[in-house]
């Protein structure tokens, strides 16, 4: 049987701790049930990570919203398609992007 928060959505992850690896990030949320898939965001030329990644799992995994990955408080949102940011503008996927200020697109 089922339960309300157990579909499955994509969750953003940010104020991971650097020595937090995918590994890791699959690890957390695989107490909550099956990982679709599970990222984290890591610089290309130090392979070091950013400290942000995303995760798919079921809407449990964020019922806390700071939860403690590798001895470090996160910050858990589920991501939403069509959200916007705060000034009303949309990256081109639709997709709220919290670096969407700053890109900037070719025209």
């Amino acid at each position: 049987m089922s339960l309300p928060n157990d579909r499955e959505t994509k969750i953003y992850v940010a104020g991971l701790p650097w020595i937090t690896k995918t590994e890791g990030l699959r690890n957390y949320f695989e107490q909550f049930g099956e990982i679709v898939y599970a990222n984290v965001v890591c610089d290309r030329a130090t392979k070091r990570s950013k400290g942000f990644g995303e995760a798919e799992s079921t809407e449990r995994a964020c019922e806390d919203p700071n939860p403690t990955i590798d001895g470090r408080k996160a910050s858990c949102k589920v991501a939403y398609l069509g959200a916007r940011v705060h000034n009303n503008q949309s990256n081109r996927n639709g997709l709220v992007s919290m670096f969407s200020n700053s890109i900037s697109y070719p025209k």
